[in-house]
């Protein structure tokens, strides 16, 4: 009888650097949890750079919604996903600590509504940023593994009324450090303004998300930076990671006397960099008149930085999308209403039959032919448009996979990846370093569950820290 010939074993670089790095970034959780020479495998910054370098360029889509409850209509599981995305993943409250609503204070009625999460920075490598409206906290999301960490409480508190919304407030943005080959977030922070409507203070903090110990002495603190930003940068809208740097639009001063709602003086770009933590400026293209980058927005569309204005020229409505590719800006490509289709003009007009300023891009697909739209607040459905044609079609329908019970409130992309949002928290890591912070912490986990919630409303770092321990004890990650 003939012996069989065994087959022979994979050499250990065939399976660490081709089959691993293939898998889902759930399955790949999983996988670290079989050995500690797997974890650290797993989790090693070669093997983390191979994933992107396999998965990094080929964007998902996630859904921001109210309530979880509904998921998907059975109808909808059935149909086949579309090519650029698998079925948008809903990030919901569920994902998030319990928390308490923000009151302003004794004379001002509560913050409308209860929690919800909102996008404060673009999708960076696997990981996004998003806020806890309205309690402020910010969490750090990997949406491949539904894997979330809160940032711990930064050096400034924010407003205590809506009055001081204009001058007093931070913004946060997200980016990837390639050399040190770690996240930070930066966040710049502004207290009052002069006369003349600039900044009267202003400051710069860095937080590495997923350091390690050996990395930095200050891991799991913010560390401050000496360098500042030309101006205000502008605090309603997400900050965008693209080439190194962190973008905000922003502007030098604003008009003291129109409050909250103010004309925009001398709008910029501001820029971070992520290696160097120093600011910058960037000019709009040339041929952008005043109006035009008044109705603007930042994204990122194929790893480079995207202004994406929408205006009107005389009786003509029209948008623009902008590429810098290092130093230069190029027109990828302009819609406009009265030379586009009329199923082009449909999707630009609203239901009351105006043109709509909220479209916003989400990705270039195809190798960069087409680029996704879709709106920015309640969006219902997910274009592809052909610049080359100037063809448009819907490529996915959001109200046959959102319950008519929930609100979708944003639409986003993202990568699939095995990032780390930064390290498990547990009862011997609290949110700074300090000792008396150390002792409060120790203090509050000996109190029942009803008095901690009390002792929430005391102010924004005590909410951060009980509301992160509330919820990985239901988690039953603490004991």
């Amino acid at each position: 009888m003939a012996s069989t010939r065994r087959c022979p074993l994979l050499p250990d670089e065939i399976i660490s650097d081709e089959i691993l790095p293939r898998l889902p970034a759930k399955s790949v959780l999983g996988l670290r949890c079989l050995s500690r020479a797997w974890a650290a495998t797993l989790s090693s910054d070669h093997y983390i750079d191979r994933y992107h370098a396999l998965h990094g360029g080929r964007p998902k889509i996630f859904r921001i919604q109210n309530e979880s409850h509904g998921e998907v209509d059975e109808e909808a599981k059935s149909c086949a996903p579309p090519p650029i995305a698998v079925f948008p993943m809903a990030v919901t409250i569920d994902w998030f600590p319990r928390c308490v609503t923000v009151f302003w204070d004794e004379t001002t009625p509560p913050a409308p509504g209860p929690e919800h999460p909102s996008l404060a920075a673009t999708r960076c490598r696997g990981l996004v940023l998003l806020e806890l409206v309205p309690t402020g906290i910010h969490f750090v999301c990997n949406p491949s593994t539904g894997k979330t960490r809160a940032l711990p409480e930064g050096r400034t508190t924010g407003c205590r009324s809506p009055r001081e919304l204009s001058h007093k407030y931070a913004s946060l943005g997200l980016g990837y450090d390639a050399p040190t080959r770690r996240h930070k977030v930066v966040r710049v922070y502004y207290r009052g303004s002069d006369s003349e409507g600039r900044p009267a203070s202003m400051g710069c903090e860095v937080y590495v998300v997923n350091a390690r110990d050996e990395d930095d002495s200050a891991a799991g603190s913010w560390r401050p930076v000496t360098s500042r930003p030309a101006g205000w940068v502008e605090p309603c809208r997400p900050s965008v990671f693209a080439q190194g740097q962190v973008y905000w639009l922003g502007y030098r001063k604003h008009d003291l006397r129109r409050g909250y709602f103010r004309r925009q003086e001398k709008i910029m770009i501001i820029s971070f960099s992520m290696s160097q933590e120093t600011f910058g400026t960037v000019s709009p293209p040339a041929a952008m008149d005043d109006e035009a980058l008044r109705m603007r927005c930042l994204r990122e569309l194929g790893g480079e930085l995207c202004l994406f204005s929408g205006g009107s020229s005389g009786h003509e409505h029209r948008y623009d999308v902008w590429l810098l590719h290092s130093t230069t800006w190029d027109l990828y490509c302009r819609i406009e209403a009265g030379m586009a289709s009329p199923e082009v003009n449909r999707v630009m007009r609203s239901h009351r039959n105006i043109y709509n300023i909220n479209i916003l891009p989400l990705a270039i697909t195809d190798n960069g032919r087409r680029i996704l739209l879709a709106r920015n607040d309640s969006p219902k459905d997910v274009w592809v448009y052909t610049p080359l044609t100037g063809d448009i079609q819907k490529h996915l329908d959001l109200d046959s996979v959102v319950d008519r019970k929930n609100w979708l409130l944003e639409v986003a992309v993202y990568e699939e990846n095995v990032a780390s949002p930064g390290r498990q928290l547990s009862r011997d890591i609290v949110l700074t370093s300090s000792l008396s912070t150390q002792a409060l912490s120790l203090v509050l986990r000996l109190l029942p569950e009803r008095t901690l919630r009390r002792l929430m409303c005391v102010c924004r770092s005590w909410c951060t820290m009980i509301a992160i321990h509330l919820w990985y004890v239901g988690q039953g990650d603490l004991e």
